[in-house]
């Protein structure tokens, strides 16, 4: 029998992975959203590559996404999360408050789609 790798990756999925792959192992999160499948693009817009955070039933996964136009025009996903690199650093450091990201969404230096979507996304950072 062969054993299972860990999964690696590298550039900014590799960042989101480690923030987030701890999150499968705890039980809060797995009865919390046991009910939840969604599809978030976190898009550093200034990399040439994203993260997708999948959630389905209970457990987390990031996808490596290429940052170019084709592949993001192609790509299904419920929420996206678009700034620069330096800001999206900031936010999964200090995590995502509302009147922040309202301010920097209204002069336009962040990208937010499905708002409702994205609220998980919020609960994951919290």
């Amino acid at each position: 029998m062969s054993e299972e790798k860990p999964k690696r990756m590298k550039g900014f999925a590799g960042i989101v992975w480690k923030l987030v792959e701890p999150l499968n192992s705890m039980e809060k999160f797995k009865e919390e959203f046991a009910d939840v499948k969604v599809k978030i693009l976190v898009n550093p817009k200034d990399q040439k590559r994203a993260a997708l955070i999948k959630i389905d039933k209970g457990t987390i996964d990031i996808e490596d996404v290429k940052n170019d136009k084709e592949t993001l025009k192609n790509l299904k996903y419920d929420g996206l999360f678009e700034a620069p690199f330096n800001l999206l650093a900031k936010v999964f450091e200090e995590g995502l408050s509302t009147g922040t990201l309202l301010k920097k969404w209204i002069t336009r230096k962040i990208k937010l789609r499905g708002i409702r979507k994205l609220a998980i996304f919020g609960k994951l950072m919290a």
